[in-house]
């Protein structure tokens, strides 16, 4: 895991040292144990290690290729690089190191572009040959691991994160109104190549990209959505087919030279990882959770329940506070480069940071499990509309009364309208906000001018009515949903030079549950059907039967009462806030006043928050 950062000039330019070490000195982070530049008249690259795999020097980048014909910079894991290296050496190729970026690059040599194909891994790395005066770029499947680039004026900057790409100069840096107003309204993108950067882009997932004579060219290598061959998942226990195709993907993920350790919640998702990987080590799993005793959002008695049944654990817990609730917003907003929606950004910085103190480089997490499995209570109304509209009557009968149960006995009613509710046409939808009977897509505290940004095309996809569960899914795996969640868990982790590793996103499990039937994933009030069947047994019995859906659940409402009310009414009645054009500071203020008197919750606050901080970061003065 570690950073890159590049720079490509038209001929006859030339990229100085100086230039590329200004673009990895932001991002030192993501890897502290090595530094190196290479450059080659109008190219040049940069790279901070954080040393995983062969931690010798031979692991040292830019890396050259054996016979020098291409420079790599690479961020990422190849979990298969030992099985290619050994077909790569029956070819006749001879390695230097045990690293996976060697691997990559004589499978380059090997087969060109088509050698993505063959990585299993996560991944974003950039290839020039001198030769032709070609680079070429990669970025893993599902998106896991991060490439920003920019191109303008016939130059070309590309770095692991964004603040690196603004410092190369190609682009200033400037905020896309249109792409702010999706992501504040409706956590969405114009596209999964957007940022809210007028001029940078993110390289798609699956994607690669070769830059020629100041042309740049895009190919999508793999397709989630394409219908994918999971073998004989029909077979009489599914169950047992699905705790195979995890196991295999948590062993994979466990190949390291360094110690790997599991962050664990008091969720499914999580425990399985932790369960799963520890029995499958010779020394005892280091687990890291955050907890928080006495409160409505601790899950203790979930983990304990899990750490107290497996011996080959070793758990690792802490309880923060809150105290430092504005500094952690601050810097996470700082590392996240875009706007945060949420309090459980918290947790999840806590849970890195208690990883880093532990001394653990390498850490499993959960990320995909919901997006592939229907884990969310979102997808139950998709699912509905999908039995009602393709007559499925007595399927939509005992769905419809489970998920009501599920829910604490929502009402039949309140259910039914939520049904609908997006086929709603929008002098309704707004009708219904104005009357109280809904805060989706709300952007009722925007100022006039960011209201009237939007991109309606966008917006129409954005809340568009899902009838089917899988494209539901697909969307949020591939569009949405994961790739906000993938672009925290890589920031959070990074920042404290940490490598998150994510097995639920392993292709072969994610091509495996792609396939599977709607009713194993979500049916009669439970979600991820099959995974508990797997889990039964292994799991404690309180976990597999959990239904509540949390997701790093945090105090914050509270804290930022105790910690932060002064601090964030001093943020919202400055200049800057009230002038920034970005929100309605009438209708904030007389929110804000309600809620510092004690009047309900105010969820938008911590964006609210955020999204100035991001302003005065990046956008009033230099990220550099």
């Amino acid at each position: 895991m570690c950073g890159i950062a590049g720079i490509v000039r038209p001929r006859g330019a030339s990229v100085r040292a100086s230039e590329i070490r200004r673009l990895t000195d932001l991002i030192a982070h993501r890897g502290p144990d090595d530094a190196g530049v290479h450059l080659d008249g109008a190219v040049g690259l940069g790279h901070r290690r954080l040393s995983i795999v062969d931690l010798s020097p031979a692991g040292h980048q830019p890396m050259a290729s054996a016979d020098g014909a291409a420079w790599i910079v690479f961020n990422g894991e190849i979990y298969n690089h030992a099985e290619l290296r050994r077909q790569l050496e029956g070819l006749g190729h001879s390695f230097r190191s045990a690293t996976d970026t060697e691997v990559i690059l004589a499978a380059f040599r090997q087969w060109r572009e088509d050698c993505v194909a063959r990585f299993e891994g996560m991944w974003a790395f950039a290839i020039w040959e001198p030769a032709r005066r070609r680079l070429f770029c990669s970025r893993d499947r599902l998106g896991i691991k991060p490439f920003y680039y920019a191109l303008a004026g016939g130059s070309f900057a590309f770095a692991s994160e964004i603040k690196a790409v603004l410092a190369s100069g190609v682009v200033p840096a400037r905020a896309d109104l249109a792409a702010l107003r999706l992501q504040l309204v409706y956590r969405a993108r114009t596209a999964n190549d957007a940022t809210c950067f007028e001029g940078v882009a993110q390289l798609p997932p699956a994607h690669n990209a070769v830059l020629e004579d100041g042309r740049l060219s895009l190919h999508r290598y793999w397709d989630a959505g394409a219908p994918h061959d999971p073998g004989d998942w029909r077979g009489p226990d599914l169950a047992t087919r699905f705790l195979d195709e995890l196991g295999q993907a948590v062993e994979s993920h466990l190949r390291s030279d360094v110690p790997v350790g599991a962050c664990l919640s008091g969720g499914l998702d999580s425990g399985s990882l932790a369960l799963l990987a520890s029995r499958r080590m010779a020394t005892p799993l280091r687990t890291f959770s955050v907890t928080y005793p006495g409160t409505p959002f601790d899950e203790s008695r979930w983990i304990h329940a899990l750490t107290a049944q497996e011996r080959n654990l070793a758990p690792s817990e802490s309880s923060p506070d809150g105290s430092d609730l504005v500094d952690v917003l601050e810097r996470a907003t700082w590392h996240y480069e875009e706007p945060l929606w949420g309090h459980s950004v918290y947790s999840w910085w806590q849970v890195m940071k208690a990883v880093n103190a532990g001394g653990i480089k390498v850490v499993l997490n959960g990320q995909g499990a919901d997006e592939l499995l229907a884990g969310y209570p979102r997808y139950y109304p998709t699912y509905l509309r999908q039995l009602l509209l393709t007559g499925r009557w007595p399927s939509f009968v005992r769905n419809f009364e489970g998920f009501r149960r599920q829910q604490g006995g929502l009402s039949r009613a309140a259910l039914l309208r939520d049904l609908a509710t997006p086929f709603w046409p929008d002098w309704l939808r707004r009708g219904a906000r104005l009357a109280g009977r809904g805060q989706a897509y709300d952007d009722r505290f925007l100022a006039p001018a960011l209201r009237e940004a939007g991109d309606p095309a966008a917006e129409a996809l954005a809340r568009r009515a899902f009838v089917s569960l899988d494209r539901h899914l697909l969307s949020d795996l591939t569009a949405t949903r994961l790739p906000e969640l993938l672009q925290a868990e890589d920031r959070f982790s990074m920042a404290f030079s940490i490598e998150s590793r994510v097995p639920f996103l392993d292709r072969r499990f994610v091509e495996f549950a792609l396939a599977l039937p709607a009713h194993e994933k979500i049916e009669a009030g439970t979600t991820k059907v099959v995974m508990r069947k797997a889990m039964r047994g292994l799991l404690p019995d309180i976990t597999v039967d959990r239904r509540d859906k949390q997701g790093y659940p945090t105090p914050g409402e509270t804290w930022l009462r105790e910690h932060g009310a002064e601090y964030a009414g001093d943020l919202l009645a400055s200049r800057s806030f009230r002038e920034r054009g970005v929100f309605d500071p009438t209708a904030t203020d007389a929110a804000f006043a309600q809620w510092r008197a004690g009047s309900g919750k105010l969820p938008g606050l911590w964006t609210w928050l955020s999204t100035e901080i991001w302003f005065r970061r990046y956008l009033d003065t230099s990220p550099a």
